[in-house]
């Protein structure tokens, strides 16, 4: 038995067992004190119950309000509450003690309760309210410990995980390592934003002034890859790149992006943001200048479009810009819908793709078994195929809607006749693109750069020279 309540239960039972000998105790207490038997008869039942009133209010505090709601709810109780509910239960106890032992007239006692209850209710009022909503928030599904929210009380603002939600308090810590306790009595008035519901998944915006004299679809390939090749972000679907209005100084463009959980979104932002203008910095594409303005810039067309996708394309890297436009008028555009099939695997189609486009993918076998290999804008497929005159690896596919620019066996043969030297820019790029990974040809290279870059040159000018 619990110590708190042996001292307790052995008076009880004490008292108990001098009031079942009737007679036998009242009159010799009557003898000593010379009080009446009747009166020492009251006394001792008034001191049975009022013990066992004592007893019923220590049970109700530690073991109902201190035990079981709080194993129920999982919170702590404040002593204030369990100290409450014991004096309530004391209160009624004794009155009843007055009233049915001692046939007092407990309507005064009972007034002067009701006052006491009113004043101490009114001075206790917040915390009222401040109990019931922490019982409210334990009980309803709006946040629970672990969460992330953001609570708006007016202008004022807090983020951070919930530590713990008492009956008075909800604590939370901020990404700054700063606990804040918020007062249940302003957080049942406050607007709340819980990322983890329905899940942690969470939309994200950037958006992006771009001048005028580059057209929309250069911008949509060089964002949208910008955002798919950010290292380290997990998406629950794929980024969309839209025009969203005409500037001063150019044309805003929005990104949104679902990422997997809030919590990553910080280095997720940094992520995509550093790929973002990686990318621009490579396609040449910078932001608008606030105080550029020029009713005659002019609106690329789709031959500049593509001239500045071939300009992205690693293997064209450093090229002329004749030559570059020469590749231009050479490819030949191809759409497909999500599903189709660009090669099979085995084919022979002696040519290079370059994707401006959408999602392609293939199953490429690798030193840790099948791996998905994937391909957006400005990346490209079929080295080995156009160079070494081998077959495609796997069939490729497109996972979304696609447009391709193909390049030929014939077209790239026209393109070296007319320009011999285009041999050794070519195989530089192919040497310093690939190094050592061959994701594409079908021999294995040394690590040498001049090695790699002779070996290509061999192969290319062998299956390109003129006598071929």
């Amino acid at each position: 038995m619990n110590k708190q309540y042996r001292l307790l239960v052995a008076l009880t039972f004490f008292v108990g067992v001098l009031c079942s000998l009737g007679q036998g105790v009242t009159a010799p207490i009557s003898l000593v004190t010379g009080v009446s038997e009747i009166v020492v008869e009251q006394m001792l039942i008034g001191a049975l119950f009022f013990l066992f009133t004592l007893l019923t209010a220590k049970v109700i505090k530690i073991e109902f309000i201190h035990g079981y709601i709080e194993r129920t709810l999982k919170v702590k109780v404040p002593n204030l509450i369990g100290d409450i509910g014991s004096g309530t239960i004391i209160f009624i106890g004794s009155c009843l003690i007055l009233s049915l032992v001692f046939k007092q007239n407990i309507s005064a006692l009972l007034v002067t309760g009701a006052g006491s209850a009113a004043i101490l209710g009114f001075a206790l009022k917040d915390f009222a309210v401040a109990l019931a909503s922490g019982i409210t928030f334990n009980f309803e599904d709006s946040f629970k410990v672990g969460d992330r929210i953001r609570v708006m009380v007016d202008k004022d603002g807090h983020e951070g995980i919930v530590q713990r939600i008492t009956w008075r308090n909800t604590v939370l810590l901020t990404d700054h390592l700063q606990t804040v306790f918020i007062p249940n009595v302003r957080l049942s008035a406050a607007t709340i934003i819980n990322y983890d519901l329905p899940d942690r998944s969470n939309k994200r915006l950037l958006r992006l002034v771009i001048d005028y004299d580059v057209s929309v679809e250069s911008v949509e390939r060089v964002l949208y890859a910008g955002v798919l090749n950010a290292v380290g972000v997990k998406f629950t679907a794929p980024p969309v790149v839209r025009a969203t209005g005409l500037k001063e100084s150019g044309v805003e463009y929005l990104i949104t992006y679902t990422i997997a959980d809030m919590r990553d979104r910080l280095p997720a932002e940094h992520a995509i943001m550093r790929s973002v203008l990686e990318s621009m910095r490579v396609a040449n594409i910078s932001i608008a200048r606030s105080n550029y303005y020029d009713t005659t810039a002019r609106i690329a067309n789709r031959s500049l479009d593509l001239y500045h996708l071939v300009q992205q394309v690693k293997l064209f890297a450093g090229l002329d810009e004749d030559i570059a436009r020469n590749i231009v008028n050479l490819l030949e555009s191809q759409r497909y819908a999500p599903s189709s099939i660009i090669v099979y695997g085995g084919e022979r189609d002696d040519a290079l793709f370059i994707v401006a486009e959408g999602i392609l993918s293939r199953d490429i076998v690798d030193k840790d078994g099948i791996s998905k290999q994937r391909f957006i804008a400005t990346e490209f497929f079929g080295v080995e195929a156009l160079f070494l005159n081998v077959p495609h690896q796997a069939n490729v596919t497109a996972n979304t809607d696609a447009l391709v620019y193909k390049l030929s066996k014939q077209s790239l043969r026209k393109l070296l006749d007319q320009n011999p030297n285009l041999i050794g820019q070519l195989s530089n790029n192919l040497a310093e693109y690939y190094g050592d990974d061959n994701r594409d040809l079908a021999f294995d290279g040394a690590n040498s750069l001049a090695y790699r870059r002779a070996l290509y040159e061999g192969i290319i000018d062998a299956n390109y020279s003129r006598n071929n």
